[in-house]
């Protein structure tokens, strides 16, 4: 069991140093890693309580979660669960997000709350992270605020915007910031059966991550995907299944050099 714990830590502390190198950004949903891991302006996305608050759904209330496996490695695997509520008074969301297994692990309990005048879309979340590690060597959190603008352009042109811990949070009293990005992204929808979309995102530490994907609905309800990303590199391909009362969603990422990563997620309308 020692050693086995310890073969653990070794390829966690192994994995969390290669994702660092490799400008990881966390994204939530099998749709979004599907088509390139874009979602900043992808309208009436299930998962905008991670990707952009702005876009929380105003009409559909809706529970969702998702699991994401890292190159098939159980103990560092994604999963979260999501709920938006639209009222009178303006959309609310909240999210829950869990990396890691019992030796190392970080939570994220998001809140988010959207309003929308006319084409124009705002939001805003309060999300805190707390890190736990095991053996003893303790935790911290820190509590971070985003911000989130959408507008449509265009009947077929969506504009999305979201700027991550804009009050730059640090774990407890140490130097350990959490990760800051500026992120915009278009989705153009030429048809009802076919979404382009392309995000930009620049994290403050890292270099620019450009992505960019597409979704076709090939039948009724089924739904194909495929996308890219740069730093890191990754190729991605998915599909859905999509009704009035639920969706599925399973997505595969070919992350270069470490390897296929498959995710899924399921949500419900209510």
């Amino acid at each position: 069991m020692i050693q086995r714990n310890l073969f653990f830590c070794v390829v966690v502390i192994s994995y969390v140093c290669i994702f660092e190198i490799s400008y990881c950004q966390t994204t939530i949903g099998a749709r979004s890693i599907g088509i390139g891991q874009t979602g900043v302006a992808l309208p009436d996305h299930q998962w905008a309580i991670f990707s952009n608050s702005s876009l929380i759904s105003t009409d559909k209330r809706r529970v969702s979660f998702y699991g994401f496996r890292y190159v098939g490695i159980s103990e560092i695997s994604d999963l979260a669960a999501s709920v938006q509520l639209p009222t009178r008074i303006g959309s609310f969301a909240a999210g829950f997000h869990r990396y890691g297994f019992n030796l190392f692990n970080q939570t994220h309990l998001r809140l988010g709350y959207k309003q929308q005048v006319k084409h124009f879309h705002a939001g805003v979340t309060v999300n805190y992270s707390h890190v736990q590690q095991g053996g003893g060597y303790g935790s911290a959190g820190a509590i971070g605020l985003n911000l989130g603008i959408a507008a449509q352009i265009l009947e077929s042109l969506w504009l999305g915007a979201r700027a991550t811990n804009i009050n730059q949070p640090a774990y407890g009293d140490t130097e350990e910031y959490l990760p800051r990005d500026l992120a915009i992204g278009l989705s153009y929808l030429p048809s009802r059966r076919v979404i382009l979309t392309a995000d930009a995102v620049k994290d403050v530490r890292f270099p620019i991550s450009i992505r960019a994907g597409t979704e076709i609905e090939l039948i009724s309800g089924f739904l194909a995907r495929a996308g890219i990303s740069t730093q890191p590199e990754t190729y991605a391909g998915g599909f859905g299944y999509v009704t009035d009362r639920w969706q599925i969603n399973i997505g595969i990422q070919q992350h270069i050099p470490l390897g296929m990563s498959p995710a899924i997620d399921l949500g419900v309308t209510f």
